[in-house]
């Protein structure tokens, strides 16, 4: 807002290198990563089959944020609503206008079978943003919000995991399934639109979910780091060609 200066000045005009402007605006960017992991789930043949879940790569972001676009048009099952919000987180990502967001990628065979992303928003507290999976009824969607939370306790040692849900199968897949209680809202708000707090803590997690949860989602009741073979088949991330959902 302009004002009146209450001085006077020998110089009224002042330019600012954008490199200091970005020292002030630019959000800091302290997620630790993510290993690559891997577990098994089945696809729609029954098959079961490997995924590997790592964080996105710098050099990957445009490629995902060309096929997040083709989301905007699905208008349906929220996938629209999700796809742009998530779009734009990715953008902040790379915009670095996030504080401390990870965004998560699962593949098989270097194809993306969907991503999630969150925040830290302090050294406790964990906010899942969204998850969003390419391909129907393999159970894609159940593992990467899984990952979310272990990734919260195991990897980032926090005492809360804070979610919301914009669509219904969103909520079934985490909400229910991990039967997550919810804060009085709208005392307490998630920072998504101010939508409902769905939390899980420390110990809801090492005593209820972590385990039991895992072999709901996982076909072979296992998430572990995976072998450099793997890592390799995944190296190089592509995108399908539409959407399969």
């Amino acid at each position: 807002m302009k004002k009146q200066v209450p001085t006077k000045l020998k110089k009224s005009e002042y330019t600012f290198d954008a490199e200091w402007l970005e020292g002030m605006l630019q959000a800091p960017l302290n997620a630790p990563p993510l290993k690559p992991y891997y577990t098994e789930i089945k696809n729609r043949e029954g098959n079961i089959f490997q995924v590997l879940i790592r964080s996105i790569k710098e050099e990957e972001i445009d490629t995902v944020l060309g096929f997040l676009k083709l989301t905007l048009d699905a208008e349906y099952d929220f996938y629209d609503i999700v796809g742009a919000r998530t779009l734009a987180e990715l953008l902040a990502l790379k915009r670095k206008r996030m504080k401390d967001q990870y965004f998560f990628i699962g593949l098989h065979d270097g194809k993306l079978l969907g991503i999630a992303n969150g925040r830290l928003l302090n050294e406790d507290i964990n906010i899942s943003l969204h998850t969003i999976t390419f391909e129907r009824q393999i159970g894609a969607g159940g593992v990467l919000f899984y990952v979310k939370a272990w990734y919260a306790f195991e990897v980032c040692n926090q005492q809360e995991f804070w979610a919301t849900f914009e669509s219904y199968s969103g909520w079934v897949l985490g909400g229910l399934r991990m039967a997550l209680p919810t804060y009085p809202w709208p005392e307490y708000q998630h920072e998504l639109g101010g939508a409902k707090i769905f939390y899980l803590s420390r110990k809801q997690w090492e005593d209820e979910v972590r385990d039991s949860y895992l072999q709901q989602v996982m076909r072979g009741g296992f998430f572990k780091e995976a072998p450099e073979d793997l890592i390799k088949k995944n190296e190089n991330l592509t995108v399908p060609d539409k959407l399969d959902i």
